[in-house]
């Protein structure tokens, strides 16, 4: 279908605009306007053309419109996190980083029976949750924010971008709070830190590798786990793991592509 083609082309470009991006609020910018931009090319396509049934509007507004709805919400919320976030001392970072994770945690807390049918799996009320004919049964706060259509937007559509985005969210800051204290003491001794200079989907690659190779506590440890004592060592944040892996299964050419580099130079080394 057009419109997962085009889902898929977003995130390889968001991919892209990750490794060429070094400034946080910048690459937000960008990728809020790429999301805001296919929202509205979907918004158009879904006014011209009627589902050919209920599953096929489900998986619309359920998969579909979710790549670009929740990436919407991550990087708005993102940058209004970095924009507002505070100079000067250790102490007033990390209380600003705990707000926001508060905030989060009370997002999931008031979600629960959601969350729940999402984790599970359960599908016998999707057809209430993401059709249009129940748009108006249930009102999001702050929902001005994002996209909000009667004919583009179900009840749930929302509800379940901002918990996709909210769980990146809360990897992003927790990694932001452990990381306050660290940059600033090694500052002095920069030139004896090791700092990851590839892409953040690398090191997901190499988490990835080191998980599947049983190569750490004999595969018993997660990739989450995994990716987190990478950052620790490399004084990196990779964000979420898990969109990373999903960037790097739709990959056009080679889904390996670190790990094929790391064998080339070695092999070169060695000759």
């Amino acid at each position: 279908m057009e419109l997962q083609l085009l889902s898929q082309e977003l995130s390889e470009e968001l991919a892209r605009i990750e490794s060429i991006t070094g400034d946080m609020v910048k690459r937000c910018d960008l990728s809020i306007v790429l999301c805001r931009n296919l929202l509205t090319k979907m918004k158009r396509y879904v006014s011209k053309e009627s589902f050919s049934s209920i599953e096929s509007e489900i998986y619309f507004f359920k998969n579909t419109k979710q790549v670009s709805l929740s990436n919407l919400v991550y990087f708005f919320e993102l940058k209004s996190f970095e924009v507002n976030f505070p100079k000067g001392d250790d102490v007033n970072k990390k209380k600003y980083t705990s707000r926001k994770l508060k905030k989060l945690n009370t997002f999931f807390s008031q979600n629960l029976d959601f969350i729940q049918y999402i984790n599970q799996g359960k599908d016998y009320l999707d057809d209430h949750y993401f059709t249009r004919e129940y748009f108006n049964e249930f009102n999001i706060t702050h929902a001005k924010y994002y996209f909000r259509d009667p004919d583009f937007s179900t009840s749930h559509d929302l509800l379940l971008a901002k918990l996709t985005a909210n769980r990146r969210l809360i990897s992003y800051l927790d990694l932001r709070l452990k990381n306050i204290g660290q940059i600033n003491g090694h500052k002095t001794n920069s030139s004896n830190r090791l700092n990851w200079t590839a892409s953040k989907t690398d090191m997901t690659e190499l988490a990835y590798a080191l998980k599947s190779s049983r190569a750490i506590n004999q595969g018993k440890v997660s990739v989450k786990e995994i990716v987190h004592a990478l950052e620790n060592v490399f004084h990196f944040n990779s964000g979420d793991p898990y969109q990373n892996y999903g960037d790097i299964r739709i990959r056009k050419k080679s889904r390996t592509k670190f790990l094929d580099d790391l064998t080339i130079n070695l092999l070169s080394n060695l000759d």
